[in-house]
């Protein structure tokens, strides 16, 4: 069963002959069963002003004023005694026609001295690291606990850090980490880390650390900056990839990588005309994009399924994509462990059960196994690559769904 998250509406719909369809895209849909996905997920204030109260009625105590833009977190929504829509947060409530749910990432600072960053959402999993106060955070979205945890958690590039500890930056270095777009995928090229690594938010040691890589990890080069000189070395690089898209590393610790060869395969005889073709190789660890001629016209490097949950060959297509969509160990029957994944970007569904090609944002293992059979890219070519399938998704919406219009073929190879 695969999550299907609308804007505002948020249901989950099971597949009646492997589609899944919403009323709320503006689809013809199939006989199907709905259930209410719960909160929590991430809101941002859409008026000027509002107040937050401390019970859903607006004759309460206030608690305080909330401005346009602030993030805030959904926990309930419910109705107040005006008989109006209300949402609770997690220090009071506010008007539901005050807030609309926004899935897009964000960067965060650390509010107090000091935070433990969880791997999963629960307390009792590994701390992957600490921040200190200041330190900043690629917010991608709120979860809940896992495996009997109630608490509520952003979940960052990084891990999972409790609510009351991170609040949006707004210093230069933030606005400096942005991501990168779509665009740039075609001219980027691959590199391995050489040895441990701070990957900064400008070309400088000056510039806050962001977060480390270590060997093993692959990143995508964008293009390089000249910046502070490092041991007489002023070249520093943009890079794409999972947790970092769009901050820099210094060039000596990335090595260039060989250059990710195409893999050519015939179109499936049934494959829709005028459409590209997807090609997966699982030896290669490698995604190519094949013109409307089956001509290469873009190789990247993907990570692919662990031993047990290996990515599955076979002929598919994109059958239903969404811009931004929540991914769960408990829509997963062979996931081999717990997790919750809220507001992954870019996802391509190519089968029922959950597999899909997206971007991702919590490794840098490209080239190499790490998901849990999903086709995992680096921010901006998942982005590139959505923007040349099959259905398009209008801007503005979600997610389109390809019922009764062409889809873009999936072929997964050995």
């Amino acid at each position: 069963m695969l999550i299907c998250f609308v804007r505002r509406t948020r249901w989950v719909f099971m597949p009646v002959l492997g589609v899944f369809v919403s009323a709320a895209l503006g689809l013809v849909a199939p006989p199907a069963q709905a259930s209410r996905i719960d909160p929590p997920w991430q809101s941002r204030i859409v008026v000027d002003q509002t107040t937050l109260y401390s019970q859903a009625d607006r004759g309460s105590a206030p608690v305080g004023p909330l401005l346009r833009g602030q993030v805030v977190v959904v926990v309930n929504e419910l109705t107040g005694t005006d008989d109006k829509p209300w949402t609770q947060v997690p220090d009071g409530f506010v008007a539901s026609s005050d807030i609309a749910e926004d899935m897009t990432p964000w960067i965060a600072e650390v509010s107090v001295p000091s935070v433990a960053i969880y791997a999963r959402p629960s307390a009792k999993e590994p701390i992957r690291r600490s921040a200190k106060q200041g330190d900043l955070l690629r917010v991608s979205g709120v979860s809940p606990g896992i495996e009997g945890d109630t608490a509520i958690w952003w979940a960052t590039t990084e891990g999972y850090v409790g609510l009351h500890m991170l609040r949006e930056a707004t210093s230069d270095w933030a606005r400096n980490w942005a991501l990168p777009d779509g665009s740039e995928a075609t001219s980027g090229w691959w590199g391995a880390i050489r040895s441990q690594a701070n990957v900064r938010a400008a070309p400088t040691t000056g510039a806050p650390v962001v977060g480390g890589l270590v060997p093993g990890d692959r990143v995508k080069v964008l293009g390089e900056l000249t910046g502070a000189a490092v041991n007489g070395n002023p070249t520093w690089y943009r890079i794409d990839g999972g947790r970092y898209a769009g901050a820099v590393v210094h060039s000596s610790l990335v090595s260039r990588m060989p250059v990710p060869k195409p893999v050519v395969a015939a179109r499936p005889e049934d494959a829709p005309p005028g459409l590209g073709t997807l090609v997966v190789s699982r030896s290669a660890a490698t995604l190519t994009y094949l013109d409307v001629d089956n001509k290469p016209q873009f190789t990247t490097y993907v990570s692919l399924g662990r031993a047990g949950v290996e990515t599955p060959q076979g002929e598919y297509e994109t059958m239903g994509k969404y811009r931004f969509d929540t991914m769960s160990s408990l829509t997963v029957a062979n996931a081999d462990h717990a997790y919750h994944l809220p507001n992954v970007p870019f996802v391509e569904y190519y089968l029922d059960g959950g597999y899909a090609i997206h971007s991702t944002y919590w490794h840098d293992h490209f080239g190499l196994v790490e998901s849990q059979g999903c086709i995992n890219l680096t921010w901006g070519d998942g982005e590139y690559l959505f923007n040349l399938t099959q259905p398009m998704v209008a801007d503005g919406d979600v997610a389109k769904w390809a019922i009764n219009i062409p889809a873009t073929p999936v072929l997964i190879v050995p």
